[in-house]
């Protein structure tokens, strides 16, 4: 409950803002926290970065809307984030994002407005959700100097909840949760597909809750 008054506070700050991007964002229409999680609308959001540091670069955004079990596959969207940066060889390793490939990205201050007003009156849904928030609340600070309000849902913590107990550091991975719900295995690191993949889990998820589970009761996991 207190998380989500303290993030309709921050919706009617952004509401007084000098840019026009956050003032749409903050009056969109939001869910109620007794809407039907099955009925909700969701955009799955996965980044690419330089690393887990707190100053790493962004480097690739997918993401993709959905309602309940249907998936718009045809507004799913992946872009390139520019960086001149001097990337760091184990992360380029995994994601197969190189300085060439990054400098020739889009421009930041393009991609962001474009993923806020797709996040707009939707729940954010990654798998470490915490990453995502972090990153993008990183860069409209940096754009806008305000954090923006996410409301998120983490399919990590969620199949955590729904498996609890598993052994092994990679049990609550993306690829092993979604092999225990049968769903194909993807190719990993890379943004879009990633998104997908959080996206099929948490419907998947969704389907071992009951039929009358809320936002509100997700919220608290």
């Amino acid at each position: 409950m207190f998380a989500r008054w303290r993030f309709e506070r921050a919706l009617r700050s952004l509401r007084q803002s000098d840019h026009s991007v956050l003032r749409d964002y903050a009056n969109a229409a939001w869910p109620q926290r007794d809407c039907r999680a099955t009925e909700a609308s969701y955009l799955a959001l996965d980044f690419e970065l330089d690393g887990l540091r707190k100053d790493a670069h962004l480097l690739q955004a997918g993401w993709v809307p959905f309602v309940g079990t249907t998936i718009s596959l045809e507004e799913a969207h992946s872009v390139d984030i520019r960086s001149s940066a001097e990337l760091d060889d184990t992360a380029v390793t995994i994601h197969g994002i190189g300085e060439q490939r990054a400098a020739n990205g889009q421009r930041l201050r393009d991609v962001v407005p474009e993923l806020i007003a797709m996040l707009a009156g939707r729940v954010m849904v990654a798998h470490g959700e915490a990453i995502e928030r972090y990153a993008l609340q990183r860069a409209t600070r940096a754009l806008y100097g305000v954090d923006v309000p996410i409301w998120g849902i983490c399919t990590l913590v969620l199949e955590k909840h729904l498996k609890p107990r598993l052994v092994g550091s990679q049990a609550y991975r993306l690829g092993p949760s979604r092999h225990r719900y049968g769903l194909p295995e993807y190719r990993a690191h890379d943004a879009l597909t990633d998104a997908i993949a959080a996206a099929e889990l948490f419907q998947a998820q969704l389907s071992r809750l009951p039929a009358d589970a809320t936002l509100g009761q997700l919220e608290r996991r």
